[in-house]
């Protein structure tokens, strides 16, 4: 599995495995498992939506993450409309999850928003979380 050290080894990894032809057309999030070394454990679509807006229940993504025995997780979403600016919901909902992770032992170690042409990595762009 490979090791992802980077916003750009990540969106590699999600390109390789998200549907090209749902990218534009509904909202989908999906987790990334990463051991201690941050190679790639595997990965978990966490929810499917609609055009504008997917459910992310947190208690899901640590079920998944505690079971791979995850010691750490990149979350990623896409936006169908290809604005890649994270919205307030996308901070908060990041900031919801970095706290329970805390609680848990398990790093979040980047938010990633796709669109079908761009990325954005709340990482890279210090976006607060």
């Amino acid at each position: 599995m490979p090791q992802i050290t980077s916003p750009q080894e990540a969106v590699e990894v999600l390109r390789s495995i998200w549907d090209e032809d749902v990218i534009q057309l509904r909202e989908e999030f999906v987790v990334l498992l990463l051991n201690n070394s941050k190679r790639l454990l595997g990965w978990s679509k966490i929810s499917s939506g609609g055009a504008t807006a997917t459910i992310v229940d947190p208690a899901a993504i640590f079920q998944i993450a505690l079971t791979a025995n995850a010691t750490s997780i990149i979350l990623a979403h896409n936006h169908p409309s290809g604005n890649i600016d994270a919205s307030k919901a996308d901070k908060n909902l990041t900031q919801r999850i970095k706290e329970s992770g805390k609680i848990l032992g398990i790093i979040v170690e980047d938010h990633i928003i796709l669109t079908a042409e761009n990325f954005l990595s709340f990482n890279a762009n210090k976006i607060t979380w």
